[in-house]
């Protein structure tokens, strides 16, 4: 950053800085710049840890730019959620992100839902390193019948709410990355890529992503939300966040 974008700037009344602010995580501490934080200040109201980075460099905003950033930058930014995992092991954690099995009973009718099981989607060919997982529609006709049969009322189908998703797995086949996107055949990108901006492409919404990893060793959940059209650099996105992990955790 140059000097500009680390000097504190006050907006409002309020100033902001580049100071470490500390963020509690479990047992673990981390002393993240003030402006890398979602409110560029520290830990939400709530304790909760929410940092926000940018594409293309996936680095973090000036001091002072929140109460102020375009709309345009807006765009570029992706939210990064941190939680600590203690009540289910966090080798768990993918798998119950990627299934209905955390909020419904063993042989229920949402273990048979196509749109919310991994197991029962069908893998397709790869795209920038990662597998999409299609919906299978004879498993979503049967799910239909059955929904009807047990509910009494018609299955509402509704393709505009059913994501995309698409997984990363290590050499063992374990789950290292899954991301739930707004589904490409009915709901378009809603920007374009032009240089380091992102640029409106028609007016409808903008198409968004949620991108889930893990950092095993510190029992942390990491959750990112972001503009569809930057998953392409799903890979640089994790090796940033985790970088970010890294050098500004506390060592006991």
């Amino acid at each position: 950053m140059s000097e500009a974008a680390t000097s504190p700037r006050t907006v409002g009344g309020q100033t902001y800085t580049t100071q470490p602010v500390e963020a509690r995580l479990g047992p673990r501490r981390f002393m993240f710049p003030a402006n890398l934080y979602y409110n560029q200040t520290g830990a939400l109201a709530d304790g909760s840890i929410m940092l926000t980075v940018f594409w293309p460099d996936f680095d973090s905003a000036p001091p002072g730019d929140r109460p102020v950033r375009s709309t345009q930058d807006s765009r570029r930014q992706v939210l990064v959620e941190l939680r600590y995992i203690d009540r289910v092991p966090i080798q768990n954690y993918l798998a119950r992100r990627s299934s209905s099995e955390a909020t419904s009973a063993p042989g229920s009718l949402e273990r048979r839902d196509p749109v919310e099981n991994l197991a029962l989607r069908v893998a397709q060919p790869e795209r920038w390193g990662l597998t999409p997982y299609a919906i299978d529609p004879s498993l979503m006709a049967a799910y239909a019948k059955e929904s009807e049969a047990a509910l009494g009322r018609p299955y509402v189908h509704n393709p505009g709410m059913e994501p995309d998703w698409y997984v990363a797995r290590t050499t063992d086949g374990q789950l290292a990355t899954f991301i739930s996107c707004d589904p490409a055949d009915r709901i378009p990108d809603g920007l374009v890529v032009q240089g380091k901006t992102l640029e409106r492409a028609g007016e409808g919404q903008i198409a968004m992503c949620r991108h889930s990893i893990v950092d095993a060793g510190d029992s942390i959940a990491i959750e990112m939300n972001y503009a569809r059209v930057m998953l392409s650099d799903w890979q640089r996105l994790e090796t940033s966040v985790r970088d970010l992990l890294e050098r500004y955790r506390v060592q006991p």
